[in-house]
């Protein structure tokens, strides 16, 4: 897929991880920054709008792993399922 990723367009580069460690993530670690990045949003913005702090986002960030609740909000966020909107942070 090339081109500037829209919101809510699943990319081929925000596949899953396979490995243990990142079993339970919508996407690899650095692809969540590179999303954040895309959208040009600091990471309190961005990770408050699934009631994650900022410190935690960074966490998430760099591959500490997220919890189930936040993983399944994140997939539906990146899949378009939910839009800003229907998000408060």
């Amino acid at each position: 897929m090339a081109g500037k990723m829209m919101d809510g367009e699943l990319g081929m580069d925000l596949a899953p991880e396979t490995t243990a460690q990142n079993a339970g993530w919508p996407a690899a670690p650095h692809e969540l920054r590179r999303l954040r990045i895309r959208k040009r949003e600091s990471q309190e913005k961005f990770w408050s709008r699934f009631g994650v702090t900022q410190s935690s986002g960074s966490r998430f960030e760099t591959g500490v792993m997220i919890p189930p609740p936040v993983a399944i909000l994140l997939r539906l966020y990146v899949s378009g399922a939910l839009k800003d909107d229907d998000l408060h942070g």
